[in-house]
């Protein structure tokens, strides 16, 4: 797979966390109690890891 191609998945797949926790966000706004469950430092971490990886790619890219 091309690095480009890879790049892109992982922007996509980032993109669809960061979604989800703006929609978990939003229910915690409205006083939606049953989303104290840990999901959104799960999503941040994984959103974290994405970035890392996609900057690990444009790191070495350049170089």
């Amino acid at each position: 797979m091309s690095v480009l191609r890879y790049f892109g998945r992982l922007r996509s797949r980032r993109d669809s966390l960061e979604d989800r926790l703006h929609l978990h966000e939003a229910r915690r706004c409205f006083g939606s109690e049953d989303c104290e469950d840990g999901t959104t430092d799960e999503l941040l971490a994984q959103i974290s890891e994405l970035d890392y990886s996609m900057c690990s790619l444009r790191y070495r890219r350049r170089h």
